[in-house]
């Protein structure tokens, strides 16, 4: 017989409190909330996702010489996500629909492309993927890797058809949308395991240091999520309950006082950084040449560790937010256009709040066009435009 109960939206505990027969209603603010839920429908959902995507979510292995001899050893493993195919045929032809050859006696070999982490296959001297249904580990090749965001393409051939998972669109997700994990935590023995939760956050942003100089120099787009994940769960799935790929699982936070934060990178993003890597290709981001700080931290320094530097900046009274030219470094296009101590208030008459908010919009701009700003300098607002 099916469960049908009413869960409070608030209150997961309700489920277990009300049972199967009862209705509850929940008054939030004078609104009123009614949601039934058939438990096992859902419960068909969530195995139909999983089983769905993990045949797509694959290991990654590292290999490297050991020092002093040519002998390749294994250093780390982590997850992929495989999302594009194409099979050759027996005359050496291709046909890019691969489900269309699942029947077919006359396919040579499928050749798939398979998003990891960057931090997965760093300094190795080989890559093998590993099939854990069929306890098989085939020779891969990396096509290209982000030096910003933690990306890797790697490619990879074998005689099986796999289904690729398909981007979903990770703007139109919600903080409370349901999220599969899907990996291989610790290692092998753990391969494919499914975890579920929550989005937390639909866009965090979270800066880091991509020159090793122990400066964050990029401020990175993540999805936030209490999903368990666990080391070797890096670079693989999170799944919306459609079994839609929604983000390439990166790291967590991790402390005695922290619990259940991990953050994906969105498949959004993932979806225009691989169309570079699987050329061998860096992605294309402008760069100005200037250095800028958030004028919300210059003004409020104690919300901010390693804020020491911000005193160093006097903000007029009447500027509350913007972007602080710190400085401006010869023959870069805002060369003669920005000066240090200009304050960036908007792009295009959209406020900027944000350094993230500035570089996507920077970036959004076609070759050729201008990137109109207004600027608060000499205690007036001007309006700069900058050839990009």
């Amino acid at each position: 017989m099916k469960k049908s109960i009413i869960i409070f939206l608030f209150l997961f505990m309700s489920v277990f409190t009300f049972g199967c027969s009862s209705q509850a209603v929940n008054e939030i603010y004078n609104k009123s909330y009614d949601v039934s839920i058939d438990l096992d429908e859902f419960e068909d959902l969530i195995v139909a996702a999983v089983e769905k995507a993990s045949p797509a979510v694959i290991g990654v292995s590292n290999y490297q010489r050991t020092f002093g001899s040519f002998q390749m050893k294994i250093t780390s493993t982590g997850s992929g996500v495989i999302y594009e195919c194409r099979a050759q045929m027996q005359d050496d032809s291709y046909i890019d629909d691969c489900a269309s050859t699942k029947n077919r006696s006359d396919v040579k070999h499928y050749e798939y492309l398979a998003i990891t982490n960057r931090h997965v296959i760093e300094k190795n001297n080989a890559l093998k993927v590993y099939l854990g249904e069929e306890r098989l580990k085939i020779s891969a090749s990396l096509l290209g890797s982000d030096n910003k965001i933690d990306l890797a393409v790697i490619t990879f051939n074998h005689h099986k058809y796999i289904q690729p998972l398909t981007f979903a669109d990770s703007d139109l997700i919600k903080r409370g949308s349901f999220a599969i994990a899907i990996g291989n935590p610790s290692g092998y023995d753990y391969y494919g395991s499914a975890t579920f939760g929550i989005i937390s956050f639909p866009k965090r942003y979270l800066s880091d240091d991509t020159d090793g100089d122990n400066i964050g120099d990029w401020e990175q787009e993540y999805i936030q999520h209490d999903v368990a994940i666990n080391p070797g769960n890096s670079g693989g799935a999170l799944i919306d309950i459609e079994g839609n790929l929604i983000g390439i699982n990166t790291l967590k936070l991790v402390s005695e006082d922290i619990d259940n934060m991990g953050f994906a990178i969105p498949s959004n993003v993932v979806s225009e950084v691989v169309k570079d890597l699987e050329k061998g290709k860096q992605p294309f981001r402008r760069i100005l040449g200037i250095t800028i700080l958030d004028v919300y931290a210059i003004l409020n320094p104690e919300d901010f560790t390693n804020s020491d530097s911000f005193k160093n900046y006097t903000i007029p009274e009447n500027i509350t937010s913007g972007l602080y030219v710190e400085s401006v470094a010869n023959n870069q296009l805002a060369s003669g256009y920005l000066f240090a101590g200009d304050i960036i208030l908007a792009v295009d008459e959209q406020k900027i709040y944000y350094v993230y908010d500035f570089r996507k919009l920077l970036n959004s701009i076609p070759v050729g066009q201008t990137l109109n700003l207004e600027v608060y300098r000499d205690n007036q607002i001007v309006k700069v435009n900058i050839p990009v």
